[in-house]
């Protein structure tokens, strides 16, 4: 049994949004007999096209459940909303999971949607444009735009150990991610970490990748729901994984059929937006506990955290 006890911060700060954030999607009682609506919060981001495909297809709707996917403009924006209670379950990293769970904000993460286990890439290192191909470990010590106990910077610390260990990462803090590509096709730091598809707009730019996340399987995505959830709404949670499960599924088979949907709701730069290669989205999968608890440890080094926090205090599984 893996047990940290470590210090707590991140959920404070998304605590101040409360009062201050416009959500969409406030959770209030349903008429008697009437179905409950589910409020998922979503981001506009590649990783959730699987449930913007389920919602636009209908696929929710012929499980029987009625899903409202919130949109909120920042991942603090979500946290804050889930901390709040103002939606009942959201799409994200397991970094945020974790970090709630520690914060006593009951929460468990049910089913992975996206990693990058094949040959399609999710993130990426990249040096500015005229500085060619420098080590990761060279860039790394120069320095990466990035942002401090995020999903961008584990990725950056497990592709460091992997790839140049011992080097020294030299964090560039750039909390919002479309800021970085100006500040790296200016060449005014040295390299930044992205997300797609934004590392193939910066290449189209000049910049080139020095190390990405291809077939390494490090930053999976998942589905979270609070934990009152589950134990209230255990049925319509799988309802809503087999839909997205269609949903993936469908991706995989028609990919060019979603891409309207892709454009319509991921943050897809216009120059893309007919040529992106839509990803590869695999069967739904319970969280690998080697990742969750990988991802818990780092956590605990880093000093986010308050609380210890066991593999069923994290997961939920039997739900697929």
């Amino acid at each position: 049994m893996h047990k940290i006890k470590v210090k707590c911060n991140r959920l404070a700060a998304a605590a101040l949004l409360l009062v201050a954030v416009p959500v969409l999607g406030i959770v209030q009682p349903s008429p008697a007999g009437a179905i409950e609506t589910i409020s998922f919060g979503v981001l506009p981001v590649i990783q959730a096209l699987p449930l913007f495909v389920a919602k636009e297809e209908g696929f929710f709707a012929a499980e029987g459940i009625d899903v409202e996917l919130v949109p909120f403009r920042s991942s603090l924006e979500k946290d804050a909303a889930m901390a709040a209670g103002r939606i009942q379950g959201y799409f994200g990293d397991m970094l945020t999971s974790i970090i709630m769970d520690a914060n006593q904000i009951p929460v468990r993460m049910v089913a992975t949607v996206y990693n990058a286990t094949g040959k399609q890439r999710m993130f990426a290192v990249l040096a500015a444009p005229g500085t060619g191909k420098p080590s990761l470990a060279k860039l790394a010590e120069e320095g990466i735009a990035g942002a401090s106990n995020t999903i961008i910077e584990y990725f950056i610390a497990k592709i460091l150990a992997n790839e140049a260990p011992g080097a020294r990462l030299n964090m560039i803090e750039a909390k919002s991610i479309p800021s970085r590509i100006p500040i790296l096709l200016a060449g005014k730091v040295p390299g930044a970490a992205l997300p797609e598809p934004l590392v193939t707009l910066a290449e189209m730019k000049g910049a080139t990748v020095v190390a990405d996340d291809r077939g390494k399987g490090i930053a999976p995505t998942v589905l979270t729901f609070t934990y009152k959830f589950l134990l209230d709404r255990r049925v319509d949670t799988v309802k809503f994984l087999r839909a997205t499960a269609r949903a993936s599924s469908l991706i995989s088979k028609e990919p060019e059929a979603v891409r309207p949907i892709m454009i319509k709701h991921a943050r897809v730069p216009e120059l893309l937006q007919d040529s992106f290669a839509i990803p590869v989205f695999g069967p739904l999968t319970t969280p690998e506990r080697s990742l969750v608890m990988d991802t818990y440890k780092w956590l605990g080094k880093k000093g986010v955290l308050n609380s210890e926090l066991t593999w069923s205090e994290m997961v939920q599984e039997g739900l697929l």
